[in-house]
């Protein structure tokens, strides 16, 4: 990774080229293992657990080895929240640095956190808290007739059992995205409405498969809208405060695309599919009797038959 190697591109030219490590694919919980820093803390930049959304400047590898040598282990655990007996696997790696590398990750950050875990819990909480508990019942029951009420249409997912899920998914949470905000007009004030429309518009900007500098500008603009209406759940009591961890890295997507492009192909959510292909699908053929032997075995066999799926279209398509 730092000698150069001569490659013929696309165009039948050679040039020589550098490779080195991009973006790293996680969700929260590896990110902080992967920066080594402590949980509920940032790992792109180095904001104060208790204001996240305050100004702060980027983490990077040259501060955290600096904090490390000047500081005791101590200090840096409660002060910086660096865990220094843990070093990230790319310090053996020439021009890496783990705290630019972490990707934006739409699924765990916006779809089943921002939108999901944060303003959904909240508006059930607000009525909650708003109403008796008659009251709040009923109104969470006309919100899930809303839901359950949705013509068919092309692109349109119908629920009609309501937004109660016992196991959530991420295809879930996006086709409801498409329908709840309409479904809880007229139950919660018209600020909390904004709130909502802005984290869907900073959500579909980012999901774009190209993304110009009128689109961030417009991610930007949504993101600034999203922090301004959301204060109406503190101002109502709902929550105390947002300083949360994965709605905070919704401030560091803008860096990120001008880094990684779009975030789209950086999801977590193609990990996940891969996993429901390789772990999930074939644990429900398992005996569970050493599952992962059979796991691995039921692969192979899997991958064998598509190769042979493709064989056979071949030999069919040259002597059929």
């Amino acid at each position: 990774m730092t000698t150069p190697e001569v490659t013929c591109f696309g165009d039948g030219h050679y040039q020589r080229v550098i490779y080195g490590l991009g973006p790293y694919i996680a969700d929260y919980e590896e990110q902080v293992l992967l920066a080594c820093i402590v949980h509920n803390w940032c790992p792109k930049c180095v904001a104060n657990r208790e204001d996240l959304d305050g100004d702060a400047l980027p983490h990077s590898r040259k501060y955290t080895e600096a904090l490390i040598e000047e500081a005791p282990s101590g200090d840096l655990w409660e002060d910086f929240r660096i865990v220094a007996q843990l070093v990230p696997f790319t310090n053996d790696f020439p021009r890496a640095d783990i705290y630019q590398m972490i990707s934006p990750d739409i699924l765990h950050q916006l779809i089943k956190g921002a939108f999901k875990d944060h303003l959904m819990t909240w508006v059930e909480k607000y009525l909650r808290q708003t109403h008796n508990k008659w009251r709040a019942q009923k109104i969470m029951d006309d919100i899930d007739c809303r839901i359950a009420a949705v013509a068919s249409f092309s692109g349109l997912r119908q629920f009609p059992q309501g937004h109660g899920f016992k196991q959530w998914t991420g295809d879930d949470s996006k086709a409801l995205m498409k329908v709840y905000l309409p479904a809880i007009k007229g139950h919660v004030p018209q600020d909390v409405i904004r709130a909502f429309r802005a984290l869907l518009d900073f959500c579909y900007l980012v999901c774009r498969n190209i993304i110009t500098e009128d689109s961030l500008l417009q991610t930007k603009g949504a993101l600034s809208c999203f922090h301004r209406y959301y204060e109406i759940f503190r101002t109502t009591g709902v929550v105390l405060h947002f300083s949360l961890p994965r709605q905070h890295l919704l401030m560091h997507y803008v860096q990120n695309i001008r880094l990684f492009a779009a975030p789209n192909g950086l999801c977590s959510s193609i990990t996940e599919n891969k996993h429901i292909k390789a772990v999930k699908e074939p644990w429900r053929r398992l005996s569970r009797f050493n599952a992962l032997g059979q796991i691995l075995l039921t692969n192979q066999w899997l991958d064998k038959l598509s190769a042979l799926r493709v064989d056979f279209t071949l030999w069919c398509s040259n002597f059929g």
